[in-house]
């Protein structure tokens, strides 16, 4: 069985594996945010001039989501986002929707449709490395929130369980920046560690004890309180061994929770969040070794290609239970390593180097017969070839 057949294989299993994803249980810290680029708004009509103000919205909102920084749109010109816009439609909104959204909105103009747009990610992309801004990519760290609210005489920790408009809020805005949070489930195993006054008191070392049960990288503590008719909150950030602190106050939930969670993806972003540089472009080899099946060449190859700084990726040479990715690089291979090591789906791999190249393929040879048959090949870029083999390759495997 040559390397080319085995290459073919990989890559076809690599799409068809995406039907039995779930299955894989390797511990993983970050999640995959989806439909990045798509936005819904209401409108009032399908009017191009009202279709084009949306659009420009839709671009703000996928600018700040791309890049992670909030104030990525006031370096765009938002007359382009017409041209970036690949497909759009639009949907009647029901009575129900309207009522709500003039409630929530406490505005006079009622919307009748909304429009889902899908921006196209290259021109996204490019606009934002043409203006010097951050690409965050899709992997992002999950963010476990402690939030302690004292109104009026109750004071309580919300919890995965609750049901709350402060909780409502809080997702809304960290969906809208695409950011994936976790809520404690402060049952006895969390109420042992950790009480409504450590987080009150930002006493942080009971809830660092009481966050490691969860896969998380970060961790948001808030403290809200509702007093003179006006929400005050009280955030901290804690990431990377250090802890950073902001005050806000607003008679809005919405605009509370939206300011407390944009700070926090301002911070997290970046971390995580790369700026092209053209001129520190290249290309390596990256080695991930002790992968047992199908699923799990899959997931490799599908979260390097998620990281920011990866253009291109695929598989270079193909052993058994290893694979050597070739990657095209947006920027420097300390970018890679730096957002590898935050997100932790990879670890080094210290293992003693061996000789793999006479071992045999790992995939069944009658699955590649089927999967040939089926005409599911996607062969590498004719144009690419491996990187030197003499350079060093980065060595991972998955962590789990």
């Amino acid at each position: 069985m040559n390397r080319i057949t085995i290459f073919f294989n990989i890559i076809s299993l690599f799409f068809l594996s995406t039907l039995i994803s779930a299955t894989i249980s390797a511990p993983v810290q970050a999640s995959a945010i989806e439909h990045i680029y798509e936005v819904s708004l209401p409108v009032v009509s399908q009017d191009k001039q009202v279709r084009g103000a949306a659009f420009e919205k839709g671009l703000i909102e996928v600018a700040v989501r791309v890049s992670g920084n909030s104030l990525a749109p006031t370096q765009l010109d938002l007359k382009q986002a017409t041209r970036m816009v690949s497909k759009y439609r639009y949907t009647v909104m029901s009575q129900e929707e309207i009522e709500a959204y003039l409630k929530k909105t406490k505005t006079l103009i009622a919307p009748k449709f909304t429009l889902w747009m899908q921006f196209d990610a290259g021109k996204v992309k490019k606009i934002l490395r043409d203006n010097a801004l951050p690409i965050w990519g899709y992997q992002r760290p999950n963010v476990l929130i402690w939030l302690a609210v004292k109104d009026g005489r109750n004071r309580y920790i919300l919890k995965k369980s609750d049901i709350s408009q402060i909780k409502d809020a809080l997702e809304l805005e960290a969906k809208r920046r695409g950011l994936p949070i976790l809520w404690p489930e402060f049952d006895a195993r969390d109420q042992n560690i950790v009480s409504f006054i450590d987080i009150w008191g930002a006493f942080l070392e009971p809830v660092k004890q009481a966050s490691q049960r969860y896969p998380v990288d970060a961790i948001v503590i808030g403290r809200m309180n509702w007093t003179q008719g006006a929400w005050s909150a009280d955030w901290s950030l804690l990431m990377d061994n250090k802890t950073q602190n902001w005050r806000l106050s607003a008679t809005d939930l919405g605009i509370l929770m939206g300011s407390g969670i944009g700070v926090a993806t301002d911070q997290i972003s970046s971390r995580f969040a790369v700026f092209a540089d053209s001129a520190n472009d290249g290309e390596l080899l990256l080695r991930i070794s002790d992968l047992s099946n199908v699923s799990q060449y899959a997931k490799a190859a599908h979260y390097l290609q998620s990281l920011a700084p990866v253009k291109n990726v695929y598989a270079a040479e193909v052993n058994q239970q290893q694979v050597d990715f070739h990657i095209e690089l947006s920027g420097d291979e300390s970018d890679l390593k730096r957002i590898i090591a935050l997100g932790k789906v990879l670890v080094p791999d210290t293992e003693p180097v061996t000789d793999n190249s006479a071992k045999s393929d790992p995939v069944p040879s009658d699955q590649i017969s089927s999967e040939q048959n089926k005409g599911n090949m996607s062969p590498s870029p004719a144009n690419q070839s491996p990187v030197n083999q003499s350079k060093n390759i980065l060595r991972y495997k998955l962590n789990g």
